[in-house]
C-alpha cells in the first residue's frame, strides 16, 4: 500500500489483516490516526492498537466512516 492510499483511512475505525514479524496473519480493529514514516520501520499507519507497517498490510475494511 502507497503513502497516497493509506491516508484515505485517517480518521476512520478499519479492521486490519497485517504480517506481523514471524509472518503470521493478525487481525485487528484499530482507529487510524495518521499515516507516517517511524525511524526503523518505514511508513506506517498510526493506530490506536500502536504502528502498523504499510509493507506488511495485507487487507484494510473500513468499519465506520469519518465524521464530516
Amino acid at each position: 500500500m502507497s503513502f497516497k492510499e493509506a491516508q484515505q483511512y485517517i480518521g476512520t475505525s478499519c479492521e486490519v489483516t497485517y504480517r506481523d514479524r514471524r509472518g503470521e496473519i493478525q487481525t485487528r480493529q484499530v482507529f487510524v490516526t495518521d499515516v507516517t514514516f517511524v525511524p526503523l520501520y518505514g511508513l506506517c499507519l498510526i493506530t490506536d492498537y500502536g504502528e502498523i507497517r504499510l509493507d506488511r498490510l495485507v487487507s484494510v475494511n473500513v468499519l465506520e466512516q469519518k465524521a464530516a
